[in-house]
């Protein structure tokens, strides 16, 4: 008699368990859908200048900060300069040899592109295309003294 209740109360608490239970399979995660090139390629550039880096880290030689365009796209140059010190944003031509210490009046050659200098504390947007060939190209402060150690990379995609 025992044991046809206990053998009761096994089959009887496994049935409740059965019918509460949800599916034994865990729920499966959809994978996050990447975005497409043409997607992540913005029209609009931040960029926060520092005495004397771009952006967020202080080692623009070894780390430089990097910003992706599509080639030849109508652009806008958001300019924050949070330095204490007048900056600029200047693309250099592909595979040019930039000279140390770079001195802008020597070498306007080298340059594609270049904003007007923004003064400490202040902002400036300017328009500018991007460049029409493909390619990683290296940015400047043109600011005599402040390159090497302020630059970064711009990539020119298709």
């Amino acid at each position: 008699m025992y044991r046809k209740i206990v053998n009761s109360l096994v089959l009887m608490t496994a049935l409740f368990l059965a019918a509460c239970g949800g599916s034994a399979s865990e729920p499966t995660a959809t994978p996050a859908q990447q975005p497409s090139a043409q997607e992540v390629i913005a029209t609009t550039l931040d960029v926060a200048m520092h005495d004397i880096y771009f952006g967020n880290n202080n080692d623009n030689i070894n780390n430089p900060p990097v910003w992706t365009v599509k080639a030849g796209q109508e652009m806008t140059l958001n300019l924050d300069n949070q330095g204490g010190l007048e900056h600029s944003w200047a693309i250099v031509k592909k595979d040019a040899e930039i000279p140390i210490p770079y001195l802008p009046e020597s070498n306007p050659d080298l340059l594609l592109w270049q904003s007007n200098n923004v003064q400490p504390a202040k902002q400036a947007a300017e328009a500018f295309t991007a460049p029409t060939v493909a390619g990683e190209y290296v940015v400047i402060c043109t600011v005599a003294g402040h390159y090497p150690a302020m630059q970064g990379r711009l990539v020119v995609v298709q």
